[in-house]
């Protein structure tokens, strides 16, 4: 073979190599940096979950006579019901409007809010709701929700007596429902922040000897099964610096904390 022309054979092959050797930097550039969206994506999920939590944990706080400025969210009451067609709800405390789980309070604010979620596949636009007290008492409060962006109904009422059945009417057809009142008997909020703060007592004393403020504290009633609850107890600091412990209202047991 002539050599010009196995010289033109080689620097092709050279050329093609080269070729192939970018595609290769290219391809792993874009697996890496899809590696990394999802990465990215799922500590940003972890992030909101754990505002979520720590908002839910100012709560407690409350209760237990801590200083308003150190509690974004306290809940008082949670009283809950359920069938295969429902799940119902109504959650009283105070909380930090909009909240912000950056480690400061901003303004909080009394609320009581009812959340319906159907457990069933629907077409239901809105749910209206009688809320019924004790019978002797004869007291009641109606309203309509509307469906939420995730197929749910929650919007704030005001409730001047403590639930004991809700009716809830859609299509046509009425549900009606018993409530528990899932604190009844057990650990209040404060009675959970307490506890929490003693899982904590050594980080919290460094932060009081090292001259750092209070951390936003957010305390919230949380369920897997909708039958057993415990309170989610978080102290949130700057970024997604916080801590959080899990605490079974029946005993005060911690469950888990991190």
């Amino acid at each position: 073979m002539p050599r010009t022309r196995k010289r033109i054979i080689f620097v092709l092959r050279a050329r093609a190599a080269q070729q192939r050797g970018r595609e290769g930097i290219f391809r792993g550039e874009a697996e890496y940096r899809g590696g990394m969206k999802k990465k990215i994506l799922l500590a940003v999920c972890v992030i909101l979950t754990v505002c979520a939590a720590a908002a839910a944990f100012a709560a407690c706080n409350k209760e237990g006579g801590e200083t308003p400025s150190d509690i974004s969210r306290s809940v008082t009451s949670l009283y809950a019901g359920g069938s295969d067609a429902f799940a119902v709800t109504v959650e009283s405390g105070s909380r930090e409007t909009p909240f912000i789980a950056n480690g400061k309070v901003g303004e909080v604010k009394d609320f009581t809010e009812l959340s319906v979620t159907p457990l069933t596949v629907n077409g239901y636009g809105e749910i209206a709701f009688v809320l019924y007290g004790a019978e002797e008492s004869a007291e009641s409060v109606s309203g309509t929700l509307t469906a939420g962006t995730f197929g749910e109904f929650r919007g704030e009422i005001t409730l001047p007596f403590a639930p004991v059945k809700i009716a809830l009417t859609a299509d046509g057809q009425t549900f009606e429902l018993e409530l528990e009142d899932v604190l009844d008997g057990k650990l209040t909020s404060a009675d959970a922040v307490n506890v929490a703060k003693k899982q904590f007592a050594e980080r919290i004393a460094a932060e009081e000897a090292d001259g750092k403020p209070a951390r936003e504290i957010y305390v919230k009633l949380i369920t897997g099964d909708r039958e057993t609850y415990y309170f989610y107890v978080s102290f949130i600091g700057e970024g997604t610096d916080y801590w959080a412990a899990l605490i079974d209202p029946s005993d005060g047991t911690v469950v888990s904390h991190r």
